[in-house]
């Protein structure tokens, strides 16, 4: 008989998820990315990506908000996976579908300024095969 893992607490999956999508999205960017590599990464069943998120876009969303937080507060934890999602963002704001509430959200938090010495750390990490432990 297998053992069960212990139950989570509420909201522990969802924000699992978050921190796999920041590694997911930074890594393959809005269309490469996969909500079953993403629940694996969270060691949650992919059925809960769609109790936690009406979709893709919402999840994308939700980790694009958690990155932007992390690189305003300077928060360590993760800033190298941030800082990946956003350069991804910039890259998917051009999409027709999601790219106006993408650039609202960059717009609204990052500075000119900020945004190019993201793109240049995140664009030297590529350079350099960082990839996140990948």
């Amino acid at each position: 008989m297998t053992e069960r893992r212990a139950r989570r607490k509420p909201g522990e999956n969802r924000a699992r998820l978050v921190q796999a999508g920041l590694h997911e999205f930074g890594l393959y960017g809005y269309q490469g990315a996969s909500t079953a590599r993403i629940a694996a990464r969270a060691e949650v069943p992919q059925p809960h990506v769609y109790t936690n998120f009406t979709g893709k876009p919402e999840l994308f969303l939700a980790c694009l908000d958690e990155a932007l937080d992390r690189v305003h507060t300077r928060d360590t934890a993760l800033l190298a996976a941030a800082e990946l999602l956003i350069y991804q963002a910039l890259a998917t704001a051009l999409d027709p579908d999601h790219g106006a509430v993408i650039r609202h959200r960059l717009a609204d938090v990052l500075t000119p300024a900020h945004r190019d010495q993201i793109v240049l750390a995140a664009a030297s990490r590529l350079a350099r095969g960082e990839l996140l432990g990948e």
